[in-house]
């Protein structure tokens, strides 16, 4: 599409996912917003949240301040609101009726938000389209509450089950993170192959870089990792089946368990006490560390350093951190099944997740050195390079701009 235009394109964002600590959603939209605000001959950002309307200077401020050190002031991430909401938010979910209240709140945000940008083309990057006027785009990244809704808290499960259908009715265009998620959009709410695009997350350039030997070892004194480790990165909740992983770990000979210890990366889910209970078990053997949450920063030099990485979620409709090791160059076991075989492109080592002697004899692999060529070096930074977040901003800004020629 020709991206050149008179005026620029008007978009409209509702920004909620974008507070610290950032899950995937939330990092998805901050790239690909970091990306379009650098083409202000294109596109016009402003955006809103339930605090506030940006304006596109103002936006341009809060996209800088979200990945700001905290010691970086003003920054949005070390502001007593912004640290306060999220917690706010949990806390708000325990008093019955607060999270209609909030919806109530959210839409006459969103209405006032469209009233003062009249024209513009409305994104929701986070599932369920609110009460916004004009043409609208939302993004669905996989539909797990609906294959696995065992694995979602209860509110969670009410909001998506409550909202997306009517969400998928009113919304002019669908965007989705990988082919499988956009079949599973089609069989299970029937939409037209041509409402829905695919726009593959990227993966940042930091990942890309071959970090220097002082970089890693400085990561590597910070974190007191060993010498060699398999690493896993996910949120501590049942989907990441880190329960699985390290049922299947804990089978490895003992040798091979002290020669490569499993370093667990990854903030607190819910629903994770037994895991656990058998994280517990094996860091008092030296065998497994857990680190939890790690800055964005540090996760090149976690991953470079690493002798290999397992992730064996049960559903995912993208899976980054497969995406993110393989940029980094290293052997990568993922699970056979949902979106993980499309975005390792048969460069991972594969396993059933649901199979701990499938998962064991996929580690025995891994670090025992019999993993194919294709797992490990240029050929997986090769399939990596394909997750772009230029050309997710691309595919958005294409979207948008065919939502509004046809308006």
């Amino acid at each position: 599409m020709n991206h050149e235009s008179e005026q620029p394109l008007s978009l409209l964002v509702d920004l909620t996912s974008l507070h610290a600590p950032l899950t995937g959603i939330g990092r998805y939209t901050l790239e690909i917003l970091c990306q379009l605000a650098q083409r202000p001959e294109q596109v016009e950002l402003r955006g809103f949240n339930d605090q506030r309307h940006y304006e596109p200077q103002a936006l341009q401020a809060m996209l800088s301040a979200v990945d700001a050190p905290q010691d970086d002031a003003p920054s949005l991430s070390s502001s007593l609101t912004y640290r306060a909401w999220p917690l706010a938010k949990r806390l708000l979910k325990h008093i019955p009726g607060a999270r209609l209240a909030r919806a109530g709140l959210h839409n006459k945000r969103i209405a006032r938000a469209s009233a003062q940008t009249e024209g513009s083309i409305h994104w929701q990057p986070n599932f369920i389209l609110g009460a916004a006027r004009g043409p609208a785009m939302v993004s669905v990244y996989d539909l797990s509450h609906v294959r696995f809704p065992h694995f979602h808290p209860p509110e969670r499960l009410r909001w998506l089950d409550t909202g997306l259908a009517s969400t998928l009715e009113r919304a002019d265009h669908v965007m989705t993170v990988s082919h499988f998620s956009k079949a599973e959009i089609i069989a299970v709410y029937g939409l037209p192959a041509e409402r829905i695009s695919v726009v593959y997350p990227g993966v940042a350039a930091s990942f890309q870089r071959r970090c220097s030997e002082e970089e890693l070892v400085r990561v590597r004194e910070l974190y007191k990792l060993p010498a060699q480790y398999l690493l896993s990165l996910g949120t501590l909740e049942p989907r990441k089946n880190l329960k699985g992983l390290i049922q299947a770990y804990a089978t490895l000979a003992p040798s091979l368990r002290q020669q490569f210890p499993l370093v667990l990366v990854g903030g607190q889910g819910w629903n994770h006490g037994e895991t656990d209970e058998l994280i517990a078990r094996l860091e008092s053997r030296g065998e497994v560390l857990k680190l939890g949450y790690v800055p964005q920063e540090a996760l090149p030099q976690l991953y470079q350093n690493a002798s290999a990485f397992a992730y064996v979620s049960l559903y995912e409709g993208f899976g980054m951190p497969v995406a993110e090791a393989m940029a980094s160059g290293v052997p990568v076991m993922t699970s056979n099944c949902a979106s993980m075989p499309e975005v390792a492109a048969g460069c991972a080592e594969l396993v059933d997740p649901q199979d701990i002697d499938s998962i064991s004899a996929g580690l025995n692999n891994l670090l025992g050195g019999l993993g194919t060529a294709a797992q490990s070096g240029e050929a997986v930074r090769e399939v990596s390079a394909n997750y772009s977040w230029h050309t997710a901003a691309d595919s958005v800004f294409d979207v948008a701009s065919e939502l509004h020629q046809s308006a």
